[in-house]
Formats: structure tokens, sequence, C-alpha cells
């Protein structure tokens, strides 16, 4: 998975990353595996929370024509040009490669 680089100096333990539901999808072939653990159906979309094997959760918002269920294994991507780095214990938003692009772009 392409993470943007931190652009402050901070140490990779101190960071967090950080993606909005519509930037994760839910996909079989990838590598990164979670657990289903809810759906909240929302009209034309629905917010799936899983869990990873690390322990992290996190929220999908798909297509309410996608069929999950809680306990169902899946993979998750993450459109890579919308993630963003955080500091862990402030929760500031770090300044990385990709901010720096879009600013130029």
């Amino acid at each position: 998975m392409a993470v943007p680089e931190a652009r402050e100096g901070t140490p990779e333990a101190d960071l967090l990353l950080g993606a909005r539901p519509e930037h994760v999808q839910l996909s079989a072939a990838s590598a990164l595996r979670a657990s289903v653990l809810d759906a909240e159906y929302l009209g034309t979309t629905q917010i799936v929370t899983v869990t990873t094997a690390q322990g992290a959760t996190l929220k999908a918002r798909i297509s309410s024509e996608v069929a999950v269920r809680p306990g169902e294994q899946t993979g998750l991507t993450f459109r890579p040009e919308k993630l963003s780095v955080f500091e862990k214990r402030s929760g500031r938003v770090l300044r990385s490669a990709l901010h720096q692009e879009a600013a130029r772009g």
C-alpha cells in the first residue's frame, strides 16, 4: 500500500494513517484483511465498519448493493492520493508529499 511520506521528521512509530470512509474500498483480492463488524444502510450507500487483525477499526462507504454480513472476512484498499498522515499524540495532520503535490497542481 502506498503511504504518503511525512515531511515533518516525525518518527514512523508516532504516526497514524487516516482515510475518509469514501476513500476505503472492500476488495476480495487485497492482502490487507479485515472482519466486518456492522453495516449501516443509508439508501444508495452503506457505512461498513471493519476491524483489522492489528486491531484498527475503519469505516468504508460503499454501495448498498454490495452484500456484507457481520463476521465476514474482506480485503481493504485505499485511494492513496486521499490518505492523510497524523501525529499520534496530538492528532495534528502532518504535511506530506501528497499535500505538497496538491499545492503545486
